[in-house]
């Protein structure tokens, strides 16, 4: 009997790597024909995106060059037609959360709210805010009159965790974190300043993993990363001032999850489009096959395009999980893009 040809269409959704758990793509057949289809259209992964500005007084370049350079890291999601949101916080919200009980003046869980330039208020801007680009500057110039104490990673979570900030990350979407800095990161249990690696209440990097694997209740690299924009060698650490000390842990939590390293020295477009082009990578399109293909005999079409067989700018087929994977840039679909797979079932032996 001669086997029948399979066609495919990608139902609504994207999944990473982790097929239908986390709310995305599935495909099905119609039975009674000899060819098997549903139609359907592309719909981008979520992308929630958290900034952590230290609001320090050596910071008020770092954060106008975040502002005017905006750009080289949105322009990619805003032309894919991602569904995001953006908010910031600062290096010393964690007053709000692990001292709120402390008696301390800065000690309010208002310390945890996601900053605002603008007025009115806008905590969150979304690829719905009418001037983005303007008010993602107001925003994210947080000002330099925070603690010198900075702690990134207690302020990720305390801003993550606040009940100011309910309903900010979605359960289908993608986490980014991005932490802009040009101090270590030295979370611990007490209030009292402590830049020693030694100490013994230092907060482990691997216990901001475990947060972030429970807040998101899904993994590192296929659900959540973080960045960094920080210190990164020696000679950046001398080029400013040689008083910091390089952020090794913030690159351990970026190379945890997969994230992005980058040098606080290096030109702030660069970096941003470095951070995109990483975020990019982990959101890349995976469509579930529910069907054995044959390998040999896989077409993919984005918009009536054929696209090439290729593992850095084209498809590949991951047969343990049975899905086709999109790679590279050059072919990834825009929202609403029309996705056909075509191929002829597994022999059975």
């Amino acid at each position: 009997m001669s086997l029948k040809k399979l066609t495919m269409i990608c139902i609504s959704g994207l999944t990473i790597f982790t097929g239908c758990d986390k709310g995305g793509s599935s495909f099905s057949v119609l039975s009674g024909t000899d060819q098997f289809q549903q139609a359907s259209t592309f719909v981008p992964r979520k992308l929630d995106v958290l900034f952590v500005v230290d609001n320090s007084g050596s910071m008020r370049t770092s954060q106008s060059n975040l502002a005017s350079n905006f750009p080289s890291f949105i322009n990619y999601f805003k032309s894919k037609g991602y569904d995001f949101r953006i908010a910031i916080t600062t290096t010393d919200a964690y007053y709000g959360d692990q001292f709120v009980n402390s008696g301390c003046s800065l000690c309010t869980v208002e310390q945890t709210r996601f900053r605002s330039g603008t007025t009115p208020k806008i905590y969150v801007v979304d690829n719905n805010t009418p001037n983005l680009e303007s008010v993602f500057g107001s925003n994210v110039q947080v000002g330099t009159t925070g603690s010198g104490d900075e702690r990134a990673f207690s302020s990720l979570k305390a801003a993550l965790s606040s009940s100011l900030n309910v309903n900010f990350h979605r359960s289908d979407a993608f986490l980014a974190v991005i932490i802009v800095s040009d101090e270590e990161d030295f979370s611990h249990d007490d209030m009292t300043a402590n830049e020693s690696y030694t100490q013994p209440t230092l907060h482990p990097v691997s216990s901001y993993k475990s947060f972030l694997e429970s807040f998101t209740n899904a993994s590192a690299i296929k659900d959540f990363s973080v960045s960094t924009i920080s210190i990164t060698d020696e000679a950046c650490r001398l080029s400013l001032g040689g008083v910091s000390k390089v952020a090794i842990r913030y690159m351990q939590l970026a190379d945890m999850t997969g994230g992005s390293k980058n040098s606080l020295c290096s030109p702030f477009t660069t970096v941003l489009n470095n951070i995109s082009a990483s975020i990019a990578t982990q959101t890349q399109a995976n469509f579930i096959l529910k069907s054995r293909p044959d390998p040999t005999s896989i077409r993919v079409i984005i918009d009536g395009v054929l696209i090439p067989e290729s593992a850095t700018n084209g498809w590949s087929y991951d047969s343990v999980a049975n899905s086709i994977h999109i790679n590279g840039s050059t072919f990834q679909p825009q929202a609403g893009a029309s996705i056909t797979i075509n191929f002829d079932p597994a022999k059975i032996n």
